[in-house]
């Protein structure tokens, strides 16, 4: 028998030592590939196996020949050509795939050799595999046809709801405790698609698996709607304001000259680029009244978060605390939680609220979220600036001209930084909003509102299919 200590090797107390140690069987080692590490048998992994042999229900593979999927792969590597979007497809990374709206940001060029084999086939697994291993989405209708990464791992299952399933278990901490208990690798952690030949799941009762499965289903055509609704509105705030489409790099000129009464303090280029002047033009242009986002028609506050240096953290129950990335996923994991006692006199600023506008504001500058009902009284951290509109009509369309392609330019011309670039609370306060006819606003608005509301609702179908599959195993 092989002994494989964790991180506590060292310490003196054998009591400690022992709850951080385990006994290897030789067959484990060889079943294991004959890996020596004790990251390939990982105390969580095998506490999770265990866990599912005294539940109930037979256990059966992930992937093989007896399992309850049969395909899995990962693509090759390759050489990544970017284009523009006429002429490439949409390419998500491995921390794209959990996005609340996959950033599309970038195109794979439609050159690439063997382009076909990237692309997402609809109700795929796909499972991160390197890096941060185990972020786990269920591709929608609305990916197919968009390329991956090779750092994601892509599961083929018979059918859709059997998928929905597998993503279900793969999100519960019995699935992504076994995916990062087979990593390798010093310093970026890996698993491959032959590693889920090991992970174990339930073979629960048929009508109890489709209803799991059937939910995440749901769930991911819930999101996709909603990420139609708000092309939608962007495409209205697009037509309403007949604005022309934004200049690329190669059109427009990359210097000028600027009066000394239009300074406005900042010596940066960054702030005078010739884009944001081009749309500060184009609004003026337009005879639309412009208003500031700190104007009090608009909003009632715009607040930043000071540093609360000293947090007290519990693990179970608690205010969730997201970081300014957590924000923007579907289902956040890892997420540390503040002890409510210790932090009363912080609510008032760190908390979140229905229909809240966030925008981050330190090293990835101006992304921008309309806060779901489910995150109603989480926290964020200080890296996210909080805007509270007058209304929730009014929220929907400050969300809608701020995530547009001229809101995210008149955003990001107020960055300073050298290495890490912010932005602060005063600056987005000095954000130009046109404000477009009531009947126009109304109509924008209610698309981003109902697409807020179907991403709660979709949070809802999610973590009650997760509930059932909890009861089922506990």
């Amino acid at each position: 028998m092989v002994k494989v200590a964790g991180a506590s090797a060292h310490s003196s107390n054998k009591t400690h030592l022992a709850s951080r140690s385990i006994g290897v069987r030789l067959a484990e080692v060889m079943n294991s590939g004959m890996r020596l590490e004790a990251s390939a048998f990982a105390l969580q992994a095998r506490q999770a196996i265990a866990e599912l042999q005294t539940c109930s229900h037979s256990l059966q593979p992930l992937l093989g020949a007896s399992g309850i999927c049969q395909k899995a792969s990962n693509a090759f590597r390759f050489a990544r050509i970017y284009a523009s979007p006429d002429k490439g497809i949409p390419f998500l990374s491995s921390s794209d795939i959990i996005g609340l709206r996959p950033e599309r940001g970038k195109h794979l060029s439609l050159k690439t050799p063997r382009i076909d084999a990237l692309k997402i086939q609809p109700w795929e697994v796909l499972v991160s595999c390197s890096g941060t291993i185990g972020n786990v989405s269920l591709a929608s209708p609305r990916m197919a046809e968009w390329a991956v990464s090779q750092h994601v791992i892509r599961i083929t299952a018979p059918d859709r709801d059997t998928a929905g399933y597998v993503a279900a278990f793969l999100r519960s901490k019995w699935g992504r405790s076994q995916l990062t208990g087979m990593t390798y690798g010093s310093v970026v952690q890996h698993i491959e698609p032959h590693h889920l030949e090991r992970v174990l799941i339930p073979e629960l009762p048929a009508i109890r698996r489709i209803a799991i499965g059937r939910a995440f289903v749901d769930a991911a055509s819930k999101r996709d709607e909603a990420n139609n609704k708000l092309d939608a509105a962007n495409e209205k705030i697009r037509a309403a304001l007949k604005l022309p489409p934004l200049p690329t790099p190669t059109e427009g000129p990359l210097f000028g000259t600027i009066r000394s009464s239009d300074w406005a303090g900042r010596l940066d280029a960054s702030f005078h680029n010739q884009l944001a002047r081009w749309v500060e033009q184009q609004l003026q242009a337009s005879s639309m009244p412009i208003l500031t986002l700190a104007d009090g028609k608009l909003t009632t506050a715009v607040n930043g978060v000071t540093k609360f240096r000293k947090r007290v953290y519990v693990k179970k129950g608690g205010i969730p605390l997201l970081s300014s990335k957590q924000l923007f996923q579907i289902d956040p994991i890892e997420i540390k939680r503040l002890a409510r006692g210790a932090h009363e006199n912080d609510l008032d600023e760190i908390c979140l609220a229905e229909n809240m506008v966030a925008i981050t504001r330190s090293g990835t500058i101006g992304r921008v979220q309309i806060v779901p009902k489910y995150m109603d009284g989480w926290a964020n951290s200080e890296h996210t600036i909080r805007v509270v509109a007058v209304d929730a009509e009014t929220a929907g369309y400050i969300y809608a001209w701020l995530a547009s392609d001229y809101g995210q330019t008149l955003i990001k011309r107020y960055s300073y930084g050298s290495v890490i670039v912010e932005i602060d609370r005063f600056m987005v306060g000095d954000i130009k909003v046109p404000l477009l006819p009531d009947a126009e606003r109304k109509a924008i608005a209610t698309l981003v509102l109902d697409a807020n509301r179907l991403r709660d609702e979709a949070w809802n179908l999610e973590q009650n299919a997760l509930k059932m599959l909890n009861d089922e195993i506990s």
